[in-house]
């Protein structure tokens, strides 16, 4: 079997293009079906062996998506790299939206919204067009529950990279503001929940997750990414993912990349020399914080958190 023609480098670097660009190019019908291409949407074309991420289903489309459509809801978060479930970012989906008086998308594969312009934001990000920050995080509450926001909001009032000083993309007072304009919306309740639980610097959904857990225990609120300054450590200035300063007690969720043996390693350093220094940890993993029935296993941990800052001194009132 002969192989087909090598794509034009303008088609084959994305590894997706639309059917437009490509007969522009000068591709024929036969090239367009040939056995190396396959059709994510009617309209364009994805290499065989791309990935098919979210970012290039979303190109995918966006090759021949109308001039008055556009991203939101799961799909908008998630090309922004929002922490969502398990479940949520594995549905292959994308959310499409228009406003009023346009017709509904009803494209296969694809999740068709109409929406009011008067609570809505659209952006341009490259290629793309998608709701802001603030408007996607009001549409996920028709879908998420409230912990999974509070990750979602944290995420985007944080940032990134916080540490590096990159900016988030956007403040909790726009998220107010767009909830407020979101009244009568399905989810509106669980925004109002959530709200006020939001914090600026968590670096992981399962740290958000962590601090609700403690903070519902009763247990005192920890200081999230906590900055130790201490001479004795010599100019080295380690951050501990949740603290409580004042009695020295460190809260460290330990993903699955600690495993890693250099990293093991690192840790073992690292929690040592904060040890000589007065500090005591506890550390948590997935098995503490169990995506569904993990009561019980969070109850444990909180009473080991709390049996920690007895040890320090704390006491309930």
């Amino acid at each position: 079997m002969r192989r087909p023609a090598q794509l034009p480098p303008e088609l084959a670097d994305g590894g997706v293009f639309g059917l437009e660009d490509a007969r522009r190019l000068g591709l024929t019908r036969g090239r367009l079906a040939a056995g190396d291409l396959s059709t994510p949407f009617r309209g364009s074309r994805m290499v065989v062996g791309t990935d098919r991420s979210i970012r290039h289903l979303a190109l995918a489309y966006a090759a021949r998506m109308p001039d008055r459509q556009f991203f939101s809801h799961a799909t908008a978060a998630l090309l922004n790299g929002v922490p969502l479930p398990t479940a949520v970012e594995r549905d292959p989906r994308l959310d499409v939206s228009v406003f009023e008086g346009a017709p509904r998308p009803r494209v296969r594969g694809v999740v068709g919204h109409v929406l009011e312009p008067t609570r809505t934001t659209v952006l341009a990000a490259g290629r793309l067009r998608m709701t802001d920050a603030a408007t996607t995080w009001c549409q996920l509450g028709a879908r998420l529950g409230v912990d999974d926001l509070v990750a979602a909001g944290d995420f985007m009032v944080t940032g990134r990279d916080p540490v590096g000083g990159r900016a988030p993309m956007v403040r909790v007072t726009d998220l107010v503001a767009a909830a407020e304009r979101h009244r009568g919306s399905s989810g509106v309740a669980r925004l109002r929940i959530a709200l006020p639980l939001i914090r600026y610097g968590p670096l992981s959904r399962r740290e958000t997750r962590l601090r609700l857990v403690i903070v519902r225990a009763g247990l005192p609120e920890p200081e999230i990414n906590h900055v130790v300054r201490d001479p004795r450590l010599g100019g080295w200035e380690p951050m501990i993912d949740l603290a409580y300063p004042r009695h020295r007690v460190g809260i460290e969720y330990e993903g699955d990349h600690h495993r890693d043996p250099r990293q093991f390693r690192a840790d073992i350093r690292r929690y040592e020399r904060l040890q000589d220094v007065g500090w005591s940890f506890v550390r948590v993993t997935a098995a503490d914080l169990p995506e569904q029935g993990g009561d019980g296993a969070s109850v444990a941990l909180t009473r080991r958190i709390a049996a920690r800052l007895e040890s320090r001194g704390w006491r309930t009132r």
